[in-house]
């Protein structure tokens, strides 16, 4: 009976110590890093894209003036041809039927192949027939294309027929990254009834296009205005894109969370906002804002 008060103070000393022995839990989580910026101030416009298409306004075309078969045809697609230049000569049936039996040369004169002049210059875009081809008086021989009348076709939605129309500056971007200023000009008179959009051209004669190249139209529908911005990465907002808001450094490295009004977004990647509770010398949380809490501790990141 005496054992027993014994082995009670043998077991608290042993819980004792190995309590001694653990180091103390730290449930404390690490501070998020983040980066900050200033806000600027930027200038804005309202802008809207169209769709384009590049097209030639001015082709003409090469006939055939008789019925026969053409004799020295030395040009190929890509060619320029001269305004008042022989694209070709065509002999007719009866001229080599001739051959056969003026025999004494008297007919010789009429024995020539007949010229085809071009009555225009251009570049030659398409040739339809080849040496020794048979052709029917009026036959199409080739297309010719001015390339100083090279346009873009520009598609507008009658609903911006009352801020855009011939006159009104516009920005062309090529495939290859290239930005072109334009106006545009009168075009089709008519609107497309099946998408309800108006035709404007835009010359576009200096560039090297293609015909029939897709591009894309920028025109502001409104005059640039001043605002402050920052970055896109900066501007959070809820699933279902209604409230916006930014992480604002404060003292002792804690964020406030600041609603904002989002607006246009540059081709730069900043992004329009106002709140009367920013100024271009606020620090504002770039990067590391995603899941951060009002009033949260962060670290900042160098």
């Amino acid at each position: 009976m005496k054992i027993k008060p014994l082995a009670g103070v043998s077991v608290l000393i042993l819980l004792f110590a190995d309590c001694r022995s653990k180091p103390p839990v730290n449930d404390a989580k690490p501070e998020p890093l983040v980066t900050v910026c200033n806000p600027v101030m930027r200038s804005f416009s309202a802008i809207i894209t169209f769709n384009g298409v590049t097209q030639y306004q001015q082709k003409a075309v090469i006939r055939a003036g008789i019925a026969g078969y053409i004799n020295h045809r030395g040009w190929k697609t890509g060619d320029l041809v001269k305004a008042g230049g022989v694209y070709c000569t065509i002999t007719s049936k009866e001229q080599q039927a001739l051959k056969g039996l003026d025999q004494e040369g008297i007919l010789a004169k009429f024995k020539n192949p007949i010229p085809v002049i071009a009555g225009t210059g251009g570049v030659l875009t398409a040739v339809n027939y080849q040496n020794g081809d048979f052709v029917a008086e009026g036959d199409i021989l080739a297309t010719l294309t001015q390339q100083s009348s090279l346009v873009v076709l520009v598609n507008v939605p009658l609903e911006y027929l009352d801020r855009v129309t011939v006159g009104t500056e516009c920005t062309i971007l090529t495939p290859d990254g290239r930005k072109l200023n334009g106006r545009l000009q009168s075009g089709l008179p008519a609107a497309d009834p099946t998408v309800q959009t108006k035709s404007f051209i835009v010359p576009i004669a200096s560039t090297d296009l293609p015909e029939g190249a897709n591009l894309k139209i920028n025109i502001a529908l409104s005059n640039p205005v001043q605002a402050l911005a920052v970055p896109v990465n900066a501007v959070q907002t809820d699933e279902i894109q209604q409230h916006f808001w930014v992480f604002k450094l404060s003292a002792n490295d804690q964020v406030v969370k600041v609603d904002v009004q989002a607006g246009k977004i540059s081709a730069d990647s900043l992004q329009e906002i106002r709140s009367g509770e920013i100024s271009v010398n606020d620090k504002i949380v770039v990067n590391g804002a995603y899941g951060l809490a009002d009033s949260s501790k962060v670290k900042l990141q160098k």
